[in-house]
């Protein structure tokens, strides 16, 4: 068998795996109600009316014009806060100015809390002792160093990129992910999301819905299975055979 038919397989293979994991993930989704100990009633939009299991028997969160709706969460069940939010910081006011494929935020402070002082520590190593204050800083000062620590690992990242792999275009995309002073990267956890009020929500599905009949996935089977053969036949005349294992490996895809 060739190499392109054989990697065509492979990627037919991957393709009916997937199909049916993406089954799966739709209805762990629309299923969804993750572990929430905050009380949600306070953080729906004011335009919304309540859950109503009467007229929407599935799990959602609120109605909103008259379609129920779900709070997106983070994979711990906490919910994800809407960029743009207001949130308060122990170093003062700001909002949510980007989120992070992590789950961490880029938070901007716009209203520094002047009566905020940050105590910087000498190296114990120099000094001789433990807990040896070397300076204190303000907040507005420490929220500059904390954004420039941040910058340097993206400029570092962003080098290795364009030095070792030779990928210029992720590397300015690492670039452009440079933040100013008044910006630095923060994690939220739990109940508190710094005051915030703003959550990211969607439609709630029916998860009965959701779900692919089976003759949707027969004929999806029977399709794959088609294209299948038909690269097979192509090869009929090349006295080659398939990668031992592969036939049954297709066959568990194919359901046969």
């Amino acid at each position: 068998m060739t190499f392109n038919l054989f990697f065509n397989l492979i990627v037919l293979t991957a393709i009916v795996a997937d199909f049916f994991f993406n089954l799966d993930t739709l209805g762990i989704i629309a299923l969804g109600a993750l572990p929430m100990s905050t009380n949600l009633s306070s953080l729906i939009p004011s335009s919304a009316t309540s859950q109503d299991f009467v007229k929407f028997p599935f799990d959602h969160d609120f109605v909103l014009d008259g379609r129920p709706q779900s709070f997106k969460r983070n994979a711990d069940g906490s919910l994800i806060i809407a960029v743009g939010a207001e949130v308060v910081t122990s170093y003062g006011i700001g909002y949510v100015e980007r989120r992070k494929v992590d789950g961490s935020y880029i938070i901007r402070i716009t209203e520094f809390d002047e009566s905020v002082e940050v105590s910087y520590y000498a190296d114990p190593v120099e000094v001789q002792a433990f807990g040896v204050v070397r300076e204190t800083v303000t907040a507005r000062e420490h929220v500059s160093t904390l954004s420039n620590l941040y910058n340097n690992r993206l400029m570092s990242r962003a080098l290795w990129f364009e030095s070792r792999m030779r990928d210029t275009a992720h590397a300015e995309y690492l670039m452009d992910l440079v933040i100013d002073a008044d910006c630095y990267e923060v994690g939220i956890t739990g109940g508190d999301y710094c005051g915030a009020t703003e959550f990211i929500f969607a439609p709630a599905t029916n998860p009965l819905r959701s779900k692919k009949s089976s003759a949707e996935t027969k004929a999806y089977q029977a399709k794959v299975k088609a294209m299948a053969d038909a690269l097979l036949a192509d090869t009929a005349d090349e006295d080659e055979s398939m990668p031992e294992g592969m036939a049954d490996e297709l066959a568990e895809c194919f359901g046969q």
